[in-house]
C-alpha cells in the first residue's frame, strides 16, 4: 500500500526569521524584560529591584546566581532551551537551607520561575503577527511539514492545507499545547528521593538535602522537551493523517539549527527512512528487553536505585562541568547514601572508584529512562490500536510504525535511503549541521547556502 506524500519538510525558527518575523531569541529576550513585571503581577509573583534597578524575580535567582540575582545575560536567551538545563542544584539547595520552611520556599521558588517563563514565552509567540503575503512558492500534496515553530507561516504565505501540517512543539493558538526546554533530564525525578525508601536511615539535615535534590531534578524534568515522547506522538499522527513513513523519498530541512535539544529527533528520522530498517528496534519497548532489569533480585533493585540516587547527587559536576560545593563531609551525599566518600560498593562486595561507580550510575539512569519510555510508548501504541478498532496486535510488534505497518496489511518496502536536502545560514550553521550528520550516521544529504536555493524547485 503506497500512501500520498513523498516529501517531508522540517521546519525550524530560521524559516520564519527568512520571512522577516520577529522569532529570534533576541526579540524573546527583549519582549522579556519589557513584559516581565507585568505579568510577575498577573501571575501574582513577588519581584524586587536591585540596586541597578533590574527587576528581579524567580527566574532571574533560579536560572541566575540565586546568591547575587541580576539581571539575565543576553547568553540565557541566546541559548535559551539549554541553558534551562543549567539549574545549580548545590548552590540552590545551600541558598535555601536546611529546614523544613527552606524547603518549601525552594519548591514555591522554582514553581514559580518555571510559571514565569511559560507565561512569558507563550505570550510573545502569540504576540508575533503574520500578513498574508505572496512568496512564489508552491507545495502540493504530496508535502507534509513537521513545523517545529509555533507560527502558521506555512498556512498564510505558502498556502499550505493545515492538514497537510503537524506542529511537533504545539502551535499559537494554544498556549497549553507549546512545547520547549532542553533535552538533558526525561527522567521522572527519582521519588526515593522524596520518599526516602530503599535509602540507608539517614538524619534529618541530610533527608531534606535529598527532598531539595528532588525538587530540583522535577524541575529539570519538567523542563525538558521529552522528544521521544514526541516521536511517538509524531508517528501516531503522522500515521493518522497518511503518511507512510517508507514512502518519504526525500526529506528538506529549512532554517533548522541542529542543536542538542532537537538531535534525537534527526537521529529517529535518519533511522527511519534507511533502507531496511526495522522500526520495533528503534522503540524503547524493544529496548527493555535488553537491559536486563525486569527481574532483579533485592539487592540489585537496592544498588540501582542508590546509584540513580548517586547520579543526582552528582548533577553539579557531571552537568554543569562545575566542582561540588565543599561541605563538611558528614553532609557529603555519598556517604550519607554509601557510608563512603571515595569508594562504592556494589551489590556482590566489589569496590570501585568514584569515576567508574559513576559510570555505573549513568547506565542505571538510562535503564531507568528505557522503563519508563517503554510503558509510554505501549500507552501510545494502545491509543493508536483504539483509534484504528484493532484489538491485537502481534507480540513482537513494538512501535507505532511497526503496528501502523501491520494494521494497513503491509507498507510498500523502501528501496532506497531518502535524500536529504538542508539549507543553512551561516559557516558555523554548516560545520553544525555536518557533525550532526556524521553522528547519526547519514550521508545522503546536500547543503545549501540559503532556503531559496534548497526549496528552487518548488517556485511557482
Amino acid at each position: 500500500m503506497k500512501g500520498q506524500y513523498t516529501k517531508l519538510f522540517l521546519i525550524g525558527n530560521g524559516f520564519d526569521r527568512w520571512q522577516g518575523l520577529p522569532t529570534s531569541y533576541d526579540n524573546f529576550r527583549q519582549y522579556y524584560f519589557e513584559h516581565i513585571l507585568e505579568i510577575s503581577k498577573q501571575l501574582r509573583i513577588k519581584t524586587e529591584v536591585d540596586k541597578a534597578g533590574n527587576i528581579i524575580t524567580p527566574v532571574e535567582k533560579i536560572f541566575g546566581d540565586i546568591f547575587n540575582p541580576k539581571k539575565l545575560p543576553g547568553e540565557f536567551f541566546w541559548n535559551f532551551e539549554s541553558s534551562m538545563a543549567l539549574l545549580d542544584d548545590q548552590n540552590i539547595a545551600l541558598y535555601f537551607g536546611k529546614s523544613y520552611k527552606g524547603v518549601y520556599q525552594m519548591q514555591e521558588t522554582l514553581n514559580a520561575a518555571l510559571e514565569i517563563l511559560r507565561k512569558v514565552f507563550g505570550d510573545w509567540i502569540k504576540s508575533i503577527s503574520i500578513e498574508d503575503k505572496e512568496t512564489g512558492y508552491r507545495f502540493d500534496d504530496s508535502c507534509y511539514f513537521i513545523n517545529f515553530n509555533y507560527t502558521n507561516t506555512l498556512e498564510k504565505r505558502f498556502q499550505v492545507d493545515e492538514r497537510n501540517v503537524n506542529y511537533i512543539h504545539g502551535d499559537f493558538s494554544d498556549a497549553e499545547s507549546i512545547v520547549f526546554g532542553h533535552s538533558k533530564h526525561p527522567e521522572i525525578a527519582f521519588p526515593e528521593l522524596m520518599e526516602q525508601k530503599f535509602i540507608h536511615r539517614i538524619g534529618g539535615d541530610k533527608s531534606k538535602r535529598l527532598r531539595e535534590l528532588y525538587l530540583v531534578e522535577n524541575a529539570l524534568y519538567e523542563t525538558d522537551k521529552h522528544v521521544q515522547d514526541n516521536i511517538d506522538d509524531l508517528c501516531e499522527f503522522m500515521t493518522l493523517d497518511g503518511v507512510h513513513i517508507e514512502d518519504i523519498t526525500d526529506i528538506y530541512v529549512l532554517g533548522h539549527s541542529f542543536g542538542e535539544p532537537d538531535f534525537k529527533y534527526f537521529e529517529f528520522l535518519v533511522k527511519a527512512t534507511q533502507v531496511g530498517v526495522d522500526f520495533n528496534k528503534l522503540s524503547a519497548l524493544w529496548q527493555i528487553r535488553n537491559i536486563g532489569i525486569q527481574n532483579m533480585s533485592e539487592a540489585e533493585l537496592l544498588e540501582w536505585i542508590q546509584l540513580n540516587i548517586m547520579y543526582t547527587t552528582l548533577h553539579r559536576k557531571t552537568k554543569l562541568q562545575k566542582e561540588n560545593i565543599s561541605v563538611p563531609k558528614e553532609e557529603m551525599m555519598e556517604k550519607a547514601l554509601f557510608g563512603k566518600t571515595n569508594v562504592y560498593t556494589d551489590g556482590d562486595g566489589r569496590v570501585h572508584k568514584v569515576e567508574e561507580a559513576m559510570q555505573k550510575a549513568q547506565d542505571a539512569v538510562h535503564k531507568r529512562f528505557v522503563m519508563e519510555q517503554a510503558a509510554r510508548t505501549k500507552e501510545v501504541i494502545e491509543e493508536f490500536c483504539i483509534l484504528k478498532q484493532v484489538k491485537q496486535l502481534p507480540g513482537d510488534c513494538c512501535s507505532v510504525l511497526g503496528a501502523a505497518d501491520y494494521i494497513d496489511g503491509g507498507h510498500d518496502k523502501r528501496i532506497q535511503n531518502a535524500k536529504w536536502h538542508i539549507s543553512y545560514f551561516s559557516d558555523t550553521d554548516k560545520e553544525q549541521i555536518e557533525r550532526v550528520m556524521r553522528r547519526v550516521g547519514c550521508t545522503d544529504y546536500k547543503l545549501y547556502q540559503s532556503i531559496d536555493e534548497c526549496i528552487g524547485t518548488f517556485r511557482k
